[in-house]
């Protein structure tokens, strides 16, 4: 038997691969099944943005996942555009430091609450019913060096107040 190769033929193609090599072809695919699943494992758990809020005397008030806004053009893009956000899920923006946050829902189609936490993980203010698409500017009113934007409607829900804890999990600054 012979390939053909550009061609040219190729001899000696009619032997056999070595034992260990028909080995190899065998593990192969139960590897690369157990990577694929090890990698998907860590996928789904490992890198999971959270923010959980706490009461002051520390009861568990809600969760979220929340995707990250940390530079300057995610910080102008923020919800833009989106139709809908699942009702756990939320955007959290990150600052350098405390300061005095604003805010708007220019081209934002969501009714949004805005919870305002500070570099001591506390909520100092919350923003409820932010309406969509009002370029009307909302401030802090209090420093803050993280803004949570969730559903309108959520804060109340969760009885989040100013003074509740939050405890930030995957969070880089």
């Amino acid at each position: 038997m012979q390939i053909e190769i550009m061609d040219r033929p190729v001899f000696g193609a009619e032997h056999e691969p070595p034992d260990c090599l028909k080995r190899r072809i065998l593990v192969h695919p139960l590897l690369l099944i157990f990577i694929k699943a090890l990698l998907l494992c860590s996928y789904v758990s490992a890198d999971d943005s959270i923010v959980t809020f706490y009461s002051e005397n520390m009861k568990k008030l809600c969760t979220f996942r929340v995707e990250l806004a940390a530079t300057p053009e995610e910080h102008e893009r923020g919800l833009m555009y989106r139709k809908s956000l699942a009702s756990d899920d939320g955007m959290l923006f990150v600052f350098e430091t405390d300061r005095v946050q604003f805010f708007w829902m220019k081209n934002t189609y969501i009714p949004l609450d805005m919870v305002f936490i500070n570099s001591k993980y506390e909520v100092t203010g919350i923003y409820k019913s932010a309406k969509p698409f009002d370029e009307t500017t909302v401030t802090s009113w209090s420093p803050a060096m993280y803004v949570l934007e969730i559903n309108s409607g959520k804060a109340n829900q969760c009885n989040i107040k100013v003074g509740s804890k939050v405890k930030l999990k995957n969070i880089l600054r």
